[in-house]
């Protein structure tokens, strides 16, 4: 083979791999979208609780920066928190899950284009901050899922939405060029703080609320670092139902702070401020947290430090920063922080009291909802936008709603078990008096007792005292006085009820007690005579009959009950009564006990009354407890930062002293003026309606 030969076979072979290597290298057309429309995205990420970690970055145009929102299971306590927020604890195992469901299963619609030079354009350029520069446009957000080996699961870089349809968004794999149309709901992938979180910060209801301390004092950093004090007053008020009462007021020398307090009489006519401290109350229940920050290190769950964060420089100045002062309290070397506004005590009724002190203002971002963490001493980790206050909360438990139970006395001897049994007894009553009760002169109230012989004294009505004329009944009738005739008519009924002339004997009756002229005109006739002889003979036996049951009767005070006469029904219910046995039988039941008996009635009492004793400081022991477990939950919560509350609820939160009150207009107003909604109407006949 001649040089020309072999010269054309090596351009011939040459060629052809170019051809291969041409056809190897051709990108695939985007005009087949019957191969790629329909599949999923990520089809190896089917299980949305596999994900262990979120983490979403976008570019801040303005700024030139990135910011970066995290979320994280920790490998060790298998607890969420947010990275971003140097660890702040995560309410997100449902949100975590339906931030990833939003990847879970997302469909490709169309390929928009293969062409890296469109990204910018479609908003899928990647947030890289080395190809970054300040004003940029055309950055999407990169959405990125690992498991709990930080595998990833999915990632992400979300752009504009198409323009046609709003729900459907061009999205890019990073480190592909593809640019893919899919219908994504990113609602879940949310990089506000407070949709992590449980931003109810205290946890309380305002209907637990028993009582608030309102401690009204500034204090701020002066030259040289000196703090300088202002206090100007301190309130406590109740809640009892729906009305505010005042404990205590004192009030503080505005030249001298540190001397004693005040304290303030408060007139009759001054009412508490219903309308301010009622919004106290449900600011207090609707307080969220805009934002954490860090504290330094020696700071414990009561606000309370040790002498080593007075030296450490940093842990000051970030207190100071923010408003908080440590200052040094009590003879064991501890360091007390005060606040640059005040501070707010609040006690619930199941002993948990929170302490609740203000700092400086937060400052105003306008970042939007979404940063990174910062260094302590920079402001630049707020999130949201306008004015928030910092906060500093703690929990304690108030001894206060504990007090100690009442314990009954345990008996130690026989004398002391007779002592102690002996008020179980009944005693007597108005209506049931002893023997020795002063009778009543006058006629006596009702159920009154005269003396051990005589029934309850009632008047004797229609009867003149001194009439000489009246008929005489019997010896017997004679010698009852005048207090026993209704007790004798209520006999006198229960005698004559079968008998047809009853009526005839009780009219007699009353004609014998009206007077003599009635009489006279009776005794006028045979027939008069005798029936006025039957009544007398019937008032006898009444009277035996009466005597009788006095003597059956061992209470003399059961033997009259009543106004007047009883029916025969209510007079053998009084007798049953009067039958049945003495309701006292303790005393001589005990006097038959042998001493050995007597023992073991002692023994049986003493456990009774001991465990009964110990019931009592069990449910208030279990009560503590529970108020303590509570304030250990809370402060573990607490303890590790400074809180951001917005500064509308702040100012809700604090009252001056002129408003403790309410002004005699407001009085007049809540007097006067109708409630809110009620109708008034005009009345006719009235002047000026």
């Amino acid at each position: 083979m001649n040089e020309g030969t072999k010269t054309g076979v090596f351009w011939g072979i040459a060629i052809v791999m170019m051809v291969i290597a041409a056809i190897v290298a051709w990108p695939k057309s985007t005009d087949e979208p019957d191969t790629i429309a329909g599949r999923q995205l990520f089809e190896d990420f089917t299980d949305p609780l596999a994900a262990a970690n979120m983490k979403i970055v976008t570019f801040d145009e303005e700024q030139g920066t990135l910011d970066t929102f995290e979320v994280r299971k920790e490998r060790e306590t298998q607890l969420w928190t947010i990275p971003s927020r140097d660890g702040y604890p995560a309410d997100a195992l449902e949100q975590m899950k339906d931030a990833a469901n939003a990847l879970v299963g997302l469909k490709i619609l169309d390929i928009q284009t293969s062409n890296a030079e469109d990204h910018d354009d479609l908003g899928v350029a990647e947030p890289k901050l080395e190809d970054l520069e300040v004003g940029d446009e055309g950055v999407g957000r990169l959405v990125s899922f690992k498991d709990q080996s930080q595998e990833t699961l999915a990632s992400l870089i979300i752009g504009d939405a198409v323009k046609d349809d709003p729900e459907k968004r061009y999205v890019r794999i990073p480190g592909q060029d593809p640019v893919y149309v899919v219908k994504l709901d990113e609602s879940p992938l949310t990089t506000n703080f407070q949709d992590w979180i449980e931003d109810d910060l205290l946890q309380l209801s305002s209907i637990d609320i028993s009582d608030m301390e309102i401690k009204d004092y500034s204090a701020s950093l002066g030259p040289g670092g000196q703090i300088s004090l202002t206090r100007n007053y301190a309130a406590t008020v109740e809640l009892d139902g729906s009305q505010w009462k005042l404990k205590d007021l004192i009030e503080f020398d505005p030249k001298n702070p540190l001397a004693d307090p005040t304290p303030v009489q408060v007139g009759d006519d001054q009412e508490l401020n219903k309308t301010k401290l009622d919004a106290m109350k449900n600011a207090l229940d609707d307080l969220k947290i805009a934002d954490v920050v860090r504290k330094p290190e020696g700071m414990s769950a009561t606000l309370r430090a040790n002498q080593d964060l007075l030296s450490d420089k940093d842990a000051v100045g970030s207190l100071a920063q923010r408003g908080f002062y440590p200052v040094p309290s009590g003879p064991q070397g501890e360091v007390e922080i005060l606040s640059a506004n005040g501070e707010l005590s609040v006690a619930l009724g199941d002993g948990v009291k929170y302490i609740m002190r203000f700092g400086n203002i937060a400052g105003v971002s306008n970042r939007g909802d979404s940063s990174t963490s910062g260094d302590d001493g920079d402001d630049s980790d707020e999130v949201d936008t306008g004015v928030n206050r910092y906060l500093l909360v703690t929990t304690m438990v108030d001894e206060s709603k504990f007090p100690p139970p009442e314990l009954k006395p345990v008996p130690q001897t026989l004398e002391d078990l007779e002592e102690l049994l002996r008020p179980k007894q009944p005693e007597p009553t108005d209506d049931a008096g002893e023997g020795d009760t002063e009778p009543d002169t006058d006629g006596g109230s009702e159920g009154e007792p005269s003396d051990d012989n005589d029934t309850p004294a009632e008047s004797t009505p229609e009867t003149t005292p001194g009439d000489d004329d009246a008929p005489e009944t019997s010896d017997d009738a004679a010698d009852e006085p005048a207090s026993q005739e209704p007790a004798e008519s209520s006999q006198e009924q229960e005698v004559n009820a079968p008998s047809e002339t009853s009526g005839e004997s009780e009219s007699t009756g009353s004609g014998e007690a009206s007077g003599s002229g009635q009489a006279q005109q009776e005794d006028s006739t045979p027939e008069n005579s005798t029936e006025q002889q039957d009544s007398t003979e019937q008032q006898n036996a009444v009277a035996e009959a009466t005597e009788e049951a006095a003597e059956k009767d061992s209470s003399p005070q059961d033997a009259a009950t009543s106004d007047g006469p009883e029916t025969p029904e209510s007079s053998s219910e009084a007798d049953q009564a009067d039958k049945k046995p003495d309701p006292k039988p303790e005393t001589p039941a005990d006097e038959e006990l042998t001493q050995e008996e007597k023992m073991e009635r002692l023994e049986a009492e003493q456990e009774k009354i001991t465990k009964e004793n110990q019931r009592k400081l069990d449910a208030r022991k279990d009560r503590i407890e529970e108020a303590e477990r509570r304030v250990r939950d809370l402060n573990a919560r607490f303890a590790d930062w400074y809180y951001v509350i917005p500064e509308d609820t702040y100012s809700q939160l604090r009252i001056k002293r002129d408003e403790l009150f309410q002004s005699a207009d407001e009085a007049a107003l809540e007097t006067d003026a109708p409630p809110i909604g009620t109708p008034q109407f005009n009345f006719p006949g009235v002047p000026g309606n």
